[in-house]
């Protein structure tokens, strides 16, 4: 895609993902939470069906992945993209997935489907977080059922 058009498409975007007045920033330039919602943006702006996003917020401090995972909720809800999240953060999982696989250890298979039938928006709501605590904990068990033991 030329400069151009692509400048173009991203342009109204910029407000909504919080980076209006950073446009013609590098990267090293902004805040851990502010790169995140740009390479997002960056995918978002490519048009693909499918989000990949792989343990997208494992950088960051508590907070700011707080924060981050309200508002990507908050844009996945008024945009209706499909993604797949790849994380370790049981909580994030269940807090932003509609459905968990739990992968075995090598040679990974699933080894369990967890539908989240948990109303949204979640995070902003202490009732559903504590409802969210026994499905973390049953997901937990089950990773823990399949620990691999340590080597020496």
């Amino acid at each position: 895609m030329p400069r151009a058009d692509a400048r173009a498409k991203v342009a109204p975007l910029f407000a909504e993902f919080g980076l209006a007045g950073f446009e013609r920033h590098y990267p090293a330039a902004l805040s851990g939470g502010m790169r995140q919602r740009a390479a997002l943006l960056r995918t978002i702006v490519q048009d693909r069906p499918i989000l990949l996003l792989d343990e997208p917020f494992g950088a960051l401090d508590a907070l700011t992945r707080s924060r981050m995972q309200a508002w990507l909720e908050t844009m996945w809800q008024g945009h209706s993209w499909t993604a797949l999240l790849v994380t370790h953060d049981v909580r994030e999982a269940v807090m932003l997935s509609d459905r968990i696989y739990i992968l075995s250890p090598r040679p990974a298979r699933v080894i369990r489907e967890i539908p989240i039938d948990l109303p949204r928006p979640r995070l902003a709501d202490p009732a559903i977080r504590a409802d969210a605590a026994a499905i973390e904990t049953d997901i937990l068990d089950t990773l823990f059922s399949f620990q691999e033991e340590p080597t020496p």
